[in-house]
């Protein structure tokens, strides 16, 4: 590290693992956890719910986003590894089969749950077969799990990404931003029309949402091949209290986008000072994947029915429920990696240092 000293963040991102990576997933993981905690908490006051919502939910998804996006232009200008039939072969395991496989366990799980009267609410018993494998695509069972999906149709277009890399006027990119955000706020009406489904959650249309923030990442990153991310935060700090400050005295349309666009960038940029990553966030940022999966509905909603029987204050709630969840999900993730093949329910192809990091061990 003392010969990466006084180099620009961008020098040492070439030369590096991107660890700050993993402490900024650490953290939006455990935004999501918290996004899906408000659904079983001690009801919040209104306003109270706002402000913790904001905080959780505006970035918590797009943050992987726009990680993938900037891993993604990272493999192709520096590491030169792009190739696009790995690319696709390395995606279906890492993202289709976790899919498949979490969508399946959560399908019967809530069909045993109907079978045993657990529930009321009978989203499948009575139900087609046809309404019934819509649901499991559209996330209705486990609605987290259509970002697997997503991100494997955006990683399809690649070729279309790693065409825009190749321009090498660096303003291309925010311009293509820019010009794909317009498109995507005028079709998406009519397009959301015949894609939604009811009480779920459409893998392409949320595809057709996160590519604004893939470009985003790849934008940044191409960006950071000429300027010192680190003296971008301040700036792109101060603009997002200015446009939070103007969101809620203003009101104007449209300004809660560019509310999320400063947040989510500020919150990026906050991590590039972290070039060896925060220790507490190690294990849970190379973790990500298997507490995306094992959080919620099952865990989530076992340790609600325990928090809520002993807890009636609302924030303590929400706040115990959430770290008995993550703590929870966390242990389950380690033992599960810790059998014999278990690492391959998370997408993970065995490799014994990839596995060490895993396991948080040196």
């Amino acid at each position: 590290m003392k010969e990466l000293e006084g180099k620009p963040a961008s020098y040492s991102l070439q030369h590096e693992r991107l660890v700050f990576l993993d402490s900024l997933r650490a953290v939006a993981i455990i935004m999501v956890v918290g996004v899906h905690t408000l659904n079983y908490c001690v009801e919040l006051p209104h306003d109270l719910k706002q402000i913790i919502s904001f905080i959780v939910h505006t970035i918590s998804v797009p943050v992987f986003f726009l990680v993938d996006g900037y891993l993604f232009a990272r493999s192709v200008l520096h590491l030169k590894q792009y190739d696009y039939v790995k690319y696709v072969r390395s995606s279906l395991f890492r993202l289709l089969i976790p899919w498949v496989i979490f969508t399946l366990i959560y399908t019967f799980a809530r069909y045993a749950f109907e079978l045993a009267g657990f529930l009321e609410d009978k989203s499948i018993l009575g139900h087609p077969l046809h309404e019934v494998i819509v649901s499991a695509y559209g996330s209705v069972y486990a609605q987290h799990l259509y970002f697997l999906c997503s991100l494997f149709l955006i990683r399809l277009c690649a070729p279309i990404f790693n065409k825009a890399l190749s321009i090498e006027n660096y303003f291309a990119l925010p311009l293509l931003l820019c010009l794909y955000y317009a498109v995507y706020r005028s079709i998406i009406p009519s397009v959301s029309t015949y894609l939604k489904i009811e009480g779920g959650q459409e893998p392409l249309l949320h595809a057709l949402w996160g590519i604004q923030f893939y470009l985003l990442g790849i934008a940044i990153f191409k960006i950071s091949e000429i300027v010192d991310l680190r003296k971008l935060f301040m700036p792109f700090l101060l603009l997002f209290i200015l446009a939070l400050l103007a969101e809620k005295n203003l009101r104007i349309d449209g300004l809660n986008h560019l509310v999320q666009y400063l947040y989510l960038i500020s919150t990026f940029l906050f991590f590039t000072f972290f070039q060896r990553g925060i220790r507490f966030f190690d294990v849970i940022g190379k973790n990500t994947m298997g507490i995306y999966l094992i959080h919620t509905p099952i865990v989530l909603k076992f340790v609600s029915l325990i928090v809520n029987k002993f807890v009636f204050d609302p924030m303590l709630s929400f706040i115990s429920i959430l770290i008995g969840t993550f703590v929870l999900s966390i242990l389950i993730v380690m033992v599960i990696i810790s059998v014999p093949n278990g690492y391959l329910l998370f997408g993970i192809r065995y490799q014994k240092k990839v596995l060490c990091q895993l396991r948080g061990e040196p």
